[in-house]
């Protein structure tokens, strides 16, 4: 199916990365990251499905995309809402958690809270490669925020054997941040744009078929700072 034309998408059309076709791009969490990353995505054209089985909370407002009408609603409807306002309603959700059995895709974003979802989300991706068409080189985006800190893993199939061995832990491992200390809503928008841009860079080599943008394995960005590492 080709890819809608609309008005407000059609003013990025000579961009070397706005979607040929229908793009789909999986998400795993519709908070944080995963709420500002589905509005950046589809804003530019590209089609989200959307996994998460939370609802909306007082304590969500500050740093997630929801409107304050949101409150009990499953965070993926009230997700949707924002994109239907916004984007052109590019999106398909699903109120349920992920794991081994759902569907998979070569191109996902990891925007969970949580090692064992990341985990599964990250085997899942990996089982999708040999479905990616030719000429198309999987990617597995992993945001990873603090209030004030972020990090981002472009993972493709080369490094998977990296990621895994030396960025995926248990839980039990990663110290627990105050609730007041999780994330605000400009970090939170930072990360997902971030992720966004990275993104467009791989799609852009994949289009043109060579590496003319950088697309890192790593990068960081400690707010108070101003500190950036990236590891390419």
């Amino acid at each position: 199916m080709a890819q809608r034309d609309t008005t407000q998408q059609s003013r990025f059309k000579d961009a070397p990365w706005f979607p040929k076709n229908e793009e789909i791009c999986l998400i795993g969490g519709a908070g944080g990251i995963g709420s500002w990353l589905v509005f950046f995505l589809t804003k530019i054209g590209f089609k989200v499905a959307l996994y998460d089985f939370d609802t909306v909370e007082d304590h969500n407002l500050g740093g997630q995309l929801f409107l304050q009408s949101a409150l009990g609603r499953p965070k993926v409807d009230a997700v949707e809402n924002i994109v239907n306002m916004f984007c052109d309603g590019n999106i398909s959700t699903f109120n349920e958690a992920i794991d081994a059995n759902t569907q998979h895709h070569y191109f996902s974003f990891s925007a969970f809270d949580n090692m064992e979802a990341r985990k599964i989300l990250f085997e899942n991706w990996c089982q999708s490669w040999p479905f990616a068409p030719e000429g198309v080189i999987p990617i597995f985006i992993d945001g990873r925020l603090e209030i004030e800190q972020l990090q981002i893993f472009c993972v493709t199939p080369d490094k998977a054997a990296k990621y895994k061995r030396e960025h995926l832990f248990s839980d039990n491992a990663v110290s627990e941040a105050p609730c007041t200390m999780k994330q605000t809503s400009h970090t939170a928008a930072m990360i997902s744009s971030i992720m966004t841009a990275f993104f467009t860079n791989h799609i852009t080599n994949i289009y043109l078929g060579e590496t003319l943008r950088e697309v890192p394995f790593y990068h960081e960005f400690v707010v108070p700072m101003n500190f950036t590492q990236t590891e390419l």
